[in-house]
């Protein structure tokens, strides 16, 4: 709707005042008998010329389908204004069109290079119609004057009238008053272009923003996803380490209190304020765990810390109470330790004395050394009891979080049979690496 308005209206402007002239002259001399169309173009000031109509025809045309296809928009408006340009050697209002064309194709070529070459091509053919009149136009004038002067000085000899033909040429100043002639037009279609350049590089640059941000906001999306993918796998380690541990140790604790029951009432009560005891602390830093997705500030600030080395005497003392005898040797003065080894190292520990507790056997001794160096953090947890199963790996999921803290802290794992029989669980954490320091 719009190009056709915008039709309608160059349409308007070029015949309007021709048609406004027509009235007023009909109305004060009174129309005549017998009067054609052509008569009445005349008397109007129109172009008589069929062929004119046609070109303004192919102008609209080319107009009204701009928006759906600019480059057959193009060949119709052009064709147009040049069958004017040779018909009457100047431009028209009606031949705005061909600029108004011209900033379409700008604003939906593919590249730049494409809508130059059109420009030029349109600059070209522009300058070649308006030359192609001029020379029309100089014929048709040289052999009006030229018959003129032939007929007067016939008739003066009283000879026979003959034509004459002019011989035509495409002289300097031919050219330079071509180029004068098209200069505005020229400079019509250079502002269009630009505009229409502008335009298409102008919706390139958000497109190409658009694109950026919807690469942006999934890019953003997927570290999310990640990032929570992370925290539920650090979640389930520390899951698993506490309700095995907490289990193990309650269980145990639990048995012996079934077989001091009857003749050692006091050690069943004592074993089962144990099993209380870690029950409730087991219960508590799994509500701590789960409790770290969500968003309660109030409910956060009472969380307890993390456990961390400090803690290793305290978790020794409590499987020494369940009946485990463990020796604790640390060798070193420990100094800042990063917090994510800090945490490591407790897990480590725990997970250690946990498979101890499990599968060494009853009357199994467990050592826990810790190594503080410089440099490093060594860890380990020997027994002297049954040792890993038969046929079993030592990849369970407590030795599988275990390899994952170590593997994030870029330490190195060691895993199998100690020199005392039974099983061996070192690690080594280094304190300065890039993954802790993170």
């Amino acid at each position: 709707m719009t190009d056709t308005a915008l039709a309608l209206a160059l349409f308007v402007l070029t015949v309007g005042p021709g048609l406004v002239n027509g009235f007023i002259v009909r109305d004060a001399g009174g129309q005549k008998a017998g009067e054609t169309t052509a008569s009445y173009l005349a008397r109007s000031g129109l172009p008589t010329d069929v062929a004119w109509w046609v070109f303004a025809g192919l102008v609209l045309a080319g107009l009204m389908i701009r928006q759906q296809s600019a480059f057959a928009a193009l060949i119709l408006v052009a064709v147009g204004t040049f069958g004017h340009l040779v018909n009457q050697t100047k431009f028209q209002l009606l031949d705005l069109a061909l600029p108004v064309v011209v900033y379409t194709v700008a604003t939906v070529a593919r590249n730049r290079r494409i809508a130059l070459a059109v420009l030029g091509l349109v600059m070209v053919l522009t300058y070649t119609a308006s030359l192609a009149s001029r020379l029309v136009d100089a014929r048709q004038q040289k052999m009006v004057v030229a018959e003129k002067l032939a007929e007067q000085r016939q008739e003066a000899e009283g000879q026979p009238i003959k034509t004459v033909q002019p011989i035509d040429a495409i002289t300097p100043g031919v050219l330079v008053d071509t180029g004068q002639s098209v200069l505005e037009m020229w400079l019509l279609l250079v502002a269009a272009f630009a505009v229409g350049d502008g335009v298409r590089s102008r919706r390139a640059h958000l497109a190409a923003l658009e694109q950026r941000a919807a690469d942006l906001s999934r890019e953003e999306r997927q570290r999310a996803a990640l990032a929570v993918a992370a925290e539920r796998a650090r979640i389930t380690r520390e899951l698993h380490d506490v309700v095995a541990h907490g289990m193990s140790v309650m269980v145990v604790q639990a048995q012996g209190a079934a077989a001091a029951l009857d003749r050692h009432p006091e050690r069943a009560a004592t074993a089962l304020q144990h099993v209380i005891e870690l029950g409730r602390s087991s219960l508590a830093e799994m509500r701590r765990l789960l409790a770290t997705g969500r968003s309660d500030a109030a409910s956060d600030a009472q969380l307890t810390p993390l456990p961390g080395i400090g803690a290793v005497p305290a978790l020794v003392d409590q499987l020494r109470s369940a009946g485990m005898r463990i020796d604790l040797l640390i060798d070193g003065v420990p100094e800042t330790v990063p917090a994510a080894v800090d945490l490591s190292a407790y897990r480590i520990v725990q997970e250690g004395l946990t498979n101890t507790l499990k599968h060494a056997g009853p009357q199994a001794e467990a050592e826990v050394r810790l190594d503080f160096s410089t440099a490093c953090l060594r860890v380990v947890v020997a027994d002297n009891g049954a040792g890993p199963a038969e046929g079993a790996d030592g990849r369970g999921n407590g030795l599988r979080g275990v390899a994952e803290r170590v593997a994030m802290l870029g330490g190195v794992l060691e895993t199998g049979q100690s020199g005392r029989g039974g099983f061996r669980l070192g690690a080594t954490l280094p304190l300065s690496s890039p993954a802790v320091e993170r």
